[in-house]
C-alpha cells in the first residue's frame, strides 16, 4: 500500500514561482490528500498579480494566497509604499515565515536554491536565505515566541536545476539575455517525474496572465513552444534536500572530513528509482505492474549471485569460473536493487521503513545494548 504524501509549504519570491518551480509536486501532493500551501514574499494582496496567484493556487490545490507583501526588487509598484524584500529587516521577514511554518506545521518546506533559481534574481536569493533561517528558527521556542508553538519540518527542499537538466531551458532564457545558473548533478537529491500532472502545472502557469502576455518572462517563453518541447521542460522537477532538526548519531569529539551519509545513499537510490518509474510510466505500466517487475528483477539478481557462488566454488564444471570478487559485485547489485525496489514502493518513506525493520530484526537477534552476547 502506498504511503501517504507528506504535507508541503512552499516559500517563493514572486507570484508564478510556485507554479514554474514546484507546481508539479504541489499538484501531486494535493491530489493525494496532503495539505499544501504557498507563501509568496513579494507583491501586495490588492494587486493584479495577487488575483492571478489565487487562480493558480486554486488549480494546484494549494489553498489561499499567503503574501508577505514586500516590494519586488525590480518593480516598485508591486507593493506601493512598502519596503523592497531585500531591504526589509531580517528579523521581520524571518519572523513572518516562522509564523506560517508554526501555523501550518508542514512535513516539508520548499524554497529557491542558493543560486537564485536559474537566473539569480535578487528576490530569489533573499527568499532562499530567509526561508532557511526560518525553518531552523521555527523549532526553537526562545525565537519568535509570539509566532506560535515551535515546529521543525523534517526537511527543507531547494527547488533547483541540474546542469544536465537545462538543455532545453538554457537556450530559451539566453534568447532574452538571461543567464542560467544550474547545480552540479551530484548535488541534486531528487528528480521528480511530474509528467502525469504537467497539464495541471501548465494551467497554473497560464493563470499568471500578465506573465504569459509579457515578452521576457518565462511563462511567455514557454507559451511560444510546441506542446512536446514545453512538456519536456515541465515534466521533471529537481530538488536538493537539507535535513533539519536533531543531528543523528553521537556527538563528535573532533572535527572530521565529510563522509557519505545515509541521506546521500538514499538520494542516489531515489534518483534511480524515479528514473525507472518514469520509464515504466512512459510505457503505460500501472503502479502495481511496475512493482511486480521490480520484484522480479530482484529475484533475477539473487539468482545471479547464486550462479556466481557456484562459479567461485567450481561446483559445476559446465559453468564458467568466477571469483569471490564477482560474488561480492553480484551481492552488491542485489542490495542496490532491493533498496531501489523499496523506494519505488514507498517513496520518501523507504528510509524510515527500512530503519524500523532493521530495529525489529535487531530486537529479535541482538542482545540489548550494554549486555554481553551469549556464547
Amino acid at each position: 500500500m502506498a504511503q501517504p504524501r507528506p504535507s508541503l509549504l512552499a516559500v517563493f519570491a514572486h507570484p508564478d514561482d510556485e507554479a514554474l518551480l514546484a507546481g508539479g509536486v504541489l499538484a501531486q501532493h494535493a491530489a493525494a490528500g496532503a495539505a499544501t500551501a504557498v507563501v509568496t514574499a513579494t507583491w501586495a494582496a490588492d494587486t493584479y498579480r495577487a488575483a492571478e496567484l489565487a487562480d493558480a493556487l486554486a488549480i494546484l490545490g494549494a489553498g489561499k494566497p499567503r503574501m508577505l507583501g514586500y516590494a519586488d526588487a525590480r518593480v516598485p509598484e508591486s507593493a506601493p509604499g512598502r519596503t523592497r524584500l531585500c531591504e526589509a529587516p531580517l528579523d521581520e521577514v524571518v519572523g513572518q515565515i516562522v509564523g506560517h511554518i508554526r501555523e501550518l506545521r508542514p512535513d516539508i518546506v520548499i524554497t529557491h536554491d542558493q543560486f537564485g533559481q536559474l537566473t539569480g534574481h535578487l528576490d530569489h536569493l533573499h527568499t532562499h536565505r530567509v526561508t532557511q533561517l526560518a525553518v531552523h528558527a521555527a523549532g526553537l521556542p526562545h525565537l519568535y515566541p509570539e509566532a506560535g508553538e515551535p515546529w521543525t519540518p523534517s526537511a527543507l527542499y531547494l527547488a533547483t536545476h541540474p546542469q544536465s537538466g537545462v538543455s532545453d531551458l538554457g537556450p530559451l532564457l539566453a534568447r532574452v539575455g538571461k543567464t542560467v545558473r544550474s547545480l552540479p548533478d551530484d548535488q541534486v537529491t531528487a528528480s521528480v517525474n511530474v509528467g502525469p500532472v504537467a497539464a495541471t502545472k501548465w494551467r497554473a502557469i497560464l493563470a499568471h496572465r500578465s506573465q504569459v502576455e509579457g515578452r521576457r518572462a518565462l511563462p511567455a517563453l514557454l507559451s511560444g513552444l510546441t506542446e512536446d518541447a514545453r512538456h519536456r521542460i515541465l515534466a521533471t522537477e529537481w530538488y536538493t534536500r537539507l535535513d533539519t532538526g536533531p543531528v543523528p548519531g553521537p556527538v563528535q569529539d573532533s572535527l572530521t572530513p565529510n563522509v557519505p551519509e545515509p541521506a546521500a545513499l538514499w538520494g542516489t537510490i531515489g534518483r534511480l528509482g524515479d528514473l525507472f518509474t518514469g520509464l515504466d510510466t512512459a510505457r503505460g505500466l500501472a503502479l502495481e505492474q511496475q512493482w511486480t517487475l521490480q520484484v522480479l528483477k530482484l529475484t533475477e539478481e539473487v539468482g545471479e549471485s547464486a550462479q556466481a557462488v557456484i562459479g567461485a566454488l567450481g561446483a559445476n564444471p559446465r559453468k564458467e569460473r568466477r571469483t569471490w570478487s564477482d560474488v561480492q559485485e553480484e551481492v552488491a547489485d542485489t542490495a542496490i536493487t532491493s533498496l531501489v525496489t523499496l523506494h519505488r514502493m514507498l517513496g520518501d518513506q523507504a528510509s524510515s521503513f527500512l530503519t524500523d525493520m532493521l530495529a525489529q530484526k535487531s530486537a529479535n537477534f541482538l542482545p540489548p545494548a550494554g549486555t554481553r552476547e551469549g556464547r
